[in-house]
């Protein structure tokens, strides 16, 4: 009876140690996927608005750095950028201007085909 008592005393705290194990790999693959995310941002605020729109459609793998470099020690990672123009007054709404003045860059991280994190900010034109 003791031995049973032990055992089950014994794979219950395996089972304990399991879950926290993969509670630990799946927030360090969110936060890989964030920090993949934040990557495009700073690669995007280097560029000036005009150039920004080049990036609708970019997609990046293996995955990139804040300065373009990819980053072959993160395989299977990518990263998937979309641009869209949105009306000034009212950022929330699609636009449809040949001359933008506020941009929403979207950028998609994956790992392994599966969307880990999806990061939005806006960019808008400072030129007088």
């Amino acid at each position: 009876m003791t031995t049973v008592i032990v055992g089950v005393g014994f794979v219950a705290t395996l089972t304990l140690i399991s879950a926290g194990t993969v509670n630990n790999a799946s927030g360090a693959e969110r936060t890989t996927a964030v920090n993949l995310a934040r990557n495009i941002r700073e690669l995007t605020l280097q560029k000036t608005f005009t150039q920004l729109p080049a990036f609708n459609g970019k997609s990046y793998s293996p995955a990139v750095d804040s300065q373009g470099i990819a980053l072959t020690d993160l395989p299977g990672w990518s990263q998937a950028v979309t641009v869209q123009t949105v009306n000034y007054n009212w950022i929330t709404v699609a636009a449809s201007d040949p001359t933008p003045v506020a941009l929403k860059i979207s950028v998609a991280v994956s790992h392994n085909g599966h969307k880990i994190t999806g990061v939005s900010w806006y960019a808008f034109d400072g030129t007088p």
